[in-house]
Formats: structure tokens, sequence, C-alpha cells
């Protein structure tokens, strides 16, 4: 990009606070030094990198990363072999490789895939940044903290320096009571009670006429010269005995450093390596941090990508920034924006150019979702005044060879960004010259944003299909705009409002409305006209927009309590369908009689007939009744998901319950999404998408008549809990007897877990029946090994 464009579109300021949310100056270096990508799988990696350390921001549960000191110094210093590193710099190499074990940490976090806190959490890829650290530079890291602290100064704990600063400690206070008892012993030669250092060292303050009093060195007299500072010839002694242990902890030092340096350099080329790692890896950080805290979104890729910003914020403008929004479908290659004078005309050609590069520079920008920008090989600008003194260029001439520039180089993929084009010489000439500009690079350009007042460039876009007429909004009553884009209508000047606004007086403003041609009245009526009626539509679509959501609403509340109605009507037609059901039983019974006296007496062709048809007739009754509220019941679902888009279910609803379609009720909610259930004796939690509304056969179910009529009906689900074995299995065969008699294939035995004698004693048992076709155990949401499902063949 153009170091110009960079500029004009404040690029370079943003960019600076970018490289504030750098951890290390490596990832600082690395994004003043970084391109922007022009391929859209790049920018696509870089989307999904960038946006996983954003969820990882967002979702609060990364370890903090830590700020990186620079180690530029250190690795020069490190490339001259023999040369010990200081403390400082073997300090910062170890606070460096900790640092980096935390930023891998950070970005090893685990979240959930789609940003809901209550899904399962997956391993972020963009632990793909960072490479583990290898045990070397860990085990490096701690021997180098191990031994040193903040400044870089070896730890007074530090084993080979505990005993040497023991010495040190006694040395002094040899030397220190000494010197007080040899100023005690001599105090009518002292000039005061207490030593004197000089150059290190402990002298005694002499008074200048008793210095052959005291046998020593002379170090200097004071500034009077009424004081001799002397050491005497033992405090000689005591005072080179503390010079040599401080200078046997200075040694130590000097080789502990030395031992340091020669491990780093055994792990120099880890620690290049590892530097380079952090660049790459603290530059997308830097990235995300920034886009997490200006609440930008990654822009929508596709093949074919339209300019759509929605709500975008100019991140420069912080909390005074007006949201944006401009959108352009994949037809249009250039806009034309007019409207006032300070409007924003040119703060929005400034936002849509920054975007363009902060969306190839890391992928995401500070507006709504939704949003989405081609990308472009090249962005070019022509904003501000180009008036060069040195270059004798007026402000056209300036301007026009910025333009000149920016055509050669401008291809089918570029953004061209033009502010005030034509201005600065002659209206008509301007014009032309503005018009002829714009048909070449709407040609040459994939798109083009041109700011002016010319009426030709208006005039132009609204007779060419590829070009927009787009305008800034001006409030009519206070006379002041609201920055506010409003695509397909050409804006005005609002010259003469605007002068109103500053004060001019009003017999200038008079005048200038008298010089006001009539055509430029007739259009700015027009366009005055125009604006209204928008003002006018955009007002119906809104109220239209209303109305439609509360006839939703309201379709939506009279769908459910029809639904309700209808459940109601189901439940009634429940219960008469029961006492169908009952009446047809006793008339089975009363068929079994007539049979039984049909046994004892003579049985004729016509009785038996006349049995048949009687069984028939009720056999057909009960199908019918079947079938409607079969048929009711599937009207029921449909209107259930047709009305609310899901089932609304309640406590007290008949449902059928996972794949097997186990008919239960629901008793109550038990959290979000799920319900307590009870299918039989048993109470289950299940989620919604598990249930369904019971939807019957068409099947009627057929009437079985039995002619024994002295056997019991069968009872389908027998509980045999707390029974022997022995009666456990004389309830089991008469169940057996019951089902064959009536006709039933098969029926349930509750036996439960215990120590499994009745599970096991009723299994042996069924083996030996040759009317059991098969046996198994219920599902575990219906009682598992509690529960044997018996078939009778």
């Amino acid at each position: 990009m153009w170091k110009k464009t960079l500029e004009d579109l404040g690029f370079q300021a943003v960019l600076k606070d970018i490289v504030s949310c750098a951890l290390s100056e490596d990832g600082a270096e690395q994004l003043r030094l970084s391109h922007f990508i022009t391929d859209r799988e790049q920018l696509r990696q870089r989307q999904v990198l960038v946006g996983d350390i954003v969820k990882i921001l967002s979702s609060g549960k990364g370890s903090v990363p830590e700020q990186f000191p620079p180690l530029a110094e250190a690795l020069r210093a490190l490339s001259r072999p023999g040369v010990a590193l200081d403390g400082v710099h073997l300090y910062d190499i170890g606070c460096y490789i900790h640092a980096a074990v935390a930023l891998r940490e950070f970005f090893r976090s685990p979240v959930s895939a789609d940003g809901n806190a209550n899904a399962p959490a997956v391993p972020n890829p963009a632990v793909s940044l960072l490479a583990d650290i290898p045990d070397e530079l860990r085990l490096l890291a701690d021997d180098l903290l191990d031994a040193l602290e903040s400044p870089g100064q070896v730890k007074e704990t530090h084993p080979a320096i505990r005993s040497l600063k023991k010495e040190i400690d006694r040395r002094r206070a040899e030397r220190a009571r000494y010197s007080q008892d040899f100023i005690h012993a001599s105090g009518a030669v002292m000039q005061n009670d207490q030593p004197v250092y000089r150059d290190g060292r402990i002298v005694m303050p002499v008074r200048n006429d008793q210095r052959g009093e005291v046998q020593g060195f002379v170090h200097s007299t004071s500034s009077s010269g009424s004081t001799v500072f002397v050491e005497p010839y033992r405090l000689v002694e005591l005072n080179n005995g503390v010079i040599m242990a401080e200078q046997q902890v200075m040694i130590e030092i000097a080789r502990i450093l030395g031992e340091l340096t020669r491990k780093v350099r055994g792990c120099e080329d880890q620690l290049r390596v590892l530097t380079r790692d952090i660049a790459q890896a603290d530059a997308l950080y830097a990235c995300a941090r920034w886009a997490h805290k200006n609440r930008c979104v990654a822009t929508e890729l596709s093949e074919r990508t339209a300019c759509r910003l929605l709500g975008a914020r100019h991140p420069l403008l912080k909390g005074e920034a007006v949201p944006i929004t401009m959108e352009l479908d994949e037809s249009i290659r250039a806009v034309v924006i007019s409207g006032p004078n300070a409007g924003g005309k040119t703060v929005t050609i400034k936002t849509v150019g920054l975007f363009a590069l902060l969306n190839q520079f890391c992928g995401f920008i500070p507006a709504t979702e939704g949003s989405s920008l081609p990308i472009f090989d090249g962005v070019y600008t022509d904003i501000g005044d180009d008036q060069s003194i040195e270059q004798q260029l007026s402000t056209f001439s300036g301007h026009m060879k910025q333009v000149g520039l920016i055509l050669h180089a401008c291809t089918p993929r570029s953004l061209v960004i033009l502010d005030e084009l034509g201005s600065g010489t002659d209206p008509v000439e301007g014009a032309a010259i503005a018009r002829a500009v714009m048909e070449y690079s709407v040609s040459h350009a994939a798109l083009t944003l041109v700011t002016s007042h010319h009426g030709v460039l208006k005039q132009y876009a609204y007779a060419s299909d590829e070009v927009l007429n787009a305008s800034m909004e001006f409030d009519e009553r206070t006379h002041e705009p609201t920055f506010h884009v409003i695509s397909g209508v050409p804006g005005e000047s609002h010259a003469v409002d605007t002068a109103r606004r500053m004060r001019l007086p009003d017999s200038v403003i008079k005048a200038a409305q008298g010089y006001l041609g009539d055509e430029s009245v007739q259009i700015s009526t027009i366009i005055k006209g125009l604006e209204q009626r928008r003002k006018e539509a955009d007002e119906r679509e809104h109220q239209i927009e209303l109305r439609y959501r509360q006839l939703q609403s309201q379709v939506k509340d009279v769908e459910l309590k029809r639904l309700k109605v209808d459940q109601q009507e189901n439940l009634v037609r429940k219960e008469q369908l029961g006492d169908l059901r009952q009446f047809i039983s006793q008339k089975r019974k009363e068929l079994e009689n007539l049979v039984a006296e049909l046994r004892e007496g003579e049985i004729t062709r016509e009785k038996t007939l006349k049995v048949r048809q009687f069984i028939a007739s009720m056999e057909e009754k009960e199908r019918q009744a079947a079938e409607k509220q079969d048929a009711k019941e599937q009207q029921l679902a449909r209107l259930a998901m047709a009305s609310v888009g899901k089932i609304v279910f309640a406590p007290g609803m008949d449902v059928l319950c996972g794949v097997h379609k186990r008919e239960g009720r629901i008793l109550r909610a038990d959290g979000k999404g799920k319900w307590i259930v009870a299918i039989g004796p048993m109470k289950f939690s299940l989620k919604e998408a598990d249930l369904s509304l019971p939807v019957r056969s068409s099947q009627a179910p057929k009437v079985s008549v039995s002619y024994q009529s002295s056997a019991p009906k069968p009872k389908l689900t027998i509980d045999v809990r707390g029974c022997t074995l022995d009666e456990a299995l004389e309830r089991v065969a008469a169940e057996i007897e019951a089902c064959i008699v009536h006709g039933v294939a098969t029926f349930s035995i509750i036996h439960g877990y215990g120590d499994g004698i009745l599970s096991r004693g009723i299994a042996d048992y069924l083996k030996t029946q040759k009317t059991v076709s098969g046996y198994h155990f219920a599902l575990p949401e219906d009682g598992g090994m509690g529960k044997t499902y018996v078939e009778l063949g």
C-alpha cells in the first residue's frame, strides 16, 4: 500500500493502537513489518486464528499472558563469542521463556465451539501458533530464575553466595567494633564520636592538631583543614579483610553468570527459534486483543463478496463515532457521495478505506455481524490538500498529480477513493474532468468512492447502472447533519444553511439566495421532495414492520389457544373411546354367555351367523372410533408444529419417549429443555428432543372373543416383587393362560433386581413353556434388568 494511502486513512494511528496490544517487542516489530493479505484462503485462516484467540479472551477462562522483556541486546551480546551476559540479560531470558510458556498455556485454553458457555469445550486451534516449549528451554528458565532476581541480581539466598555474605557480615561487624572501641579510647583526639567512610574504607576523624597521636595512613583532610582522616594500621587490615570478602562475592557472581551464560549458549538456536515463533503468535494475539477491545467481528468471505458495512464505527473516533451503514451489491462499481459540508462525507469514505485495510490486515473490523468486504490488491486515495510550495503545485495541480498516479496504478481489483473530485478550479471544467476520471476509474477499478458537490457527477450516477448516488442525511428542522448515509438519493450541499449556522449576516444570506438560479432552486426542491418521500417511506416501512410483528405475535397466541382447545377436545374423545371400549367389553361378556348357552342347546347355522354379525358390528364401531381419534391426534401434531415451530410441552401431557416411543406422561420441568416423565412406575429426566406427541396407529385394535368365560382377564403387566419364587411362577402361569385365552400376544413382569432369584427362576420357567416364543429385559428407561417382557406365539 502507498504510504500516502496509509496516512490519508489513518491506518498508522490504528496500527499504533494494535501494536500497543502486543506482549513483546518481537510481536510489535512483526506487526509493523506485516503486509496486507490479498489471498482469500490466507485471510480465512487469519480469521480462524484471530477469532479463536478472541473467544478465549471473551470467555475469561484463559490464563493472563505475561509481558515479554526485550531480548534484542541479549541476543546480540550472545552472538559475540567469549562474552558473558550480565545479570539483566540473563534474567530477561528466563522471564522471556517463562512468558512463552504462559502464552502457550493461554492458547491451549479450551473454549466452546459456538461461543455458548454451556456447550462442550474443544481445543483451541490457535494452539498451533506456538509449538510446545522444549524441555531444554524450560529447564534453562528454571535455572536462570532460581539464581537471579529482578533486575538481574544473583539472589542472596544462592547457596554459593550465602556463605560469602555471612563472611562479609562477620568482617564488617569486627571492623565496626574496633572502630567504636578506638574512638572511645581516643576520644580526646577525635573530632567527633562517629567513624567516617572514605572510598569504601572506614577512617578516623582526628583533630588536625592531634594527628601525631594516631599512628596510621592519612587519607585526606576536611575542607576547613581542622580534621584529618587517618586509617590506623589495625583498621587497614580490617578494611582489607572486608574488601577482599566483597571481592570474593563479586568473583563468585561472575562465575555464576558465566556458568548461566554457558547454559544459555547451549540453547541459543532453540532460543532464536522461540523468538521467531513468539513474533508470529504475539502479532496475532495483538490483533485479537485489539479486536476484542473494539468489539470487532470477522467479515464474511466468499468468492464474490459485495461491500456491506453494517454499523461500522471508526476506531479513532472512539465513543464519538456515529455508526455507518453502507450496502452495495456486486453490480455497483462506484459511489458518488454528496451532501452538506461537515456532514461526514470524508469520514465515510475514510471509514470504508480503513476497514478494507483492517480486513486484510487482521480479518476483523469494528462493525456488526453480517458485514463483508471484497479483497483488494491495492487501495489508492486522494484525500486532503496536496498543495506544495516546493514543487510549485496549486491545490488543483496537487490533486491532479495524485489522481494521475492512481489511474495509472489501479487494477480491476483495486479500491479508489477520491475526495472532492474536480474541486479547486473552474466549476465547469472541474466537473468535466471529474466525470472523465470517474468513467475511467469505473472501467479500470473494482470500486470507486467519490465525494463531490458537482451536479454532473450526480447525473452521471443517476444514469448509470454501475454507479450509485448516496448522500449524507441533513436534518431540516435543526439544520444539522446526522452523519447517516442514504443510498440511492443525491444530496445537497446546504451551503446557505451552513452559512446561516456559521452566523453570517442575514443580508448576506438573502443575497446568496437571490443569486441562486431558478434551475438550482428547482433541483434543490426536487431533491428535498425526494428526501421527504424517502423519510415517509422509511416511516411507513417501520410501521408496517411493527404491525407485522404484532400480527405474528397475535397469530401465535391464537394458534396456541386453539391448540389448547383441541387438546382438551382430544382428552374428551379419549374418555369417550374408553367408554366405548368398556361397552364392548361388557358386550363381549354377554356374548360369551350367549355362546355358552348355544353350546348347551342345538347350534344352528342361523344362530352362528347372528353371533358373527354381532361381533363384526362391535369391531366396526370400535375401528371407526379409533380412526377418528387417530386422525384427530395427527391433526393436533401437525398444528403444534406449524403454529409454534416446535411442540409446546406442559405437565400432564401424554407423550412418546425415546426411539422406542414408549408412552409416558409429563410430570414437571427439570431444568432448561428437560422434563420429568413417568413411564409406567418409573420416572426419567428426558430432553425435549426425545419427546413427541402420541399418534395412534390407524389400525383399530381387534376384538378377541374368549369362549372360556371362567378365564381371568390379562393384566398386561404383573408385579411379583415380594413374592416367593413359587408364588411368582403361579402368577406368571396364570397370566400366560389369560393372555392366550384373550388373544394377547405380550405382557411384562416386574420382578426387580434383588439377588436375582426371581429373575433367574422366571427365566428358567419361561424356557420350558412352548407357548412362550421369546422374552427379554426392558430398556434402561423402562426398568432395565428389573423387568422382563414375554412374547407369546
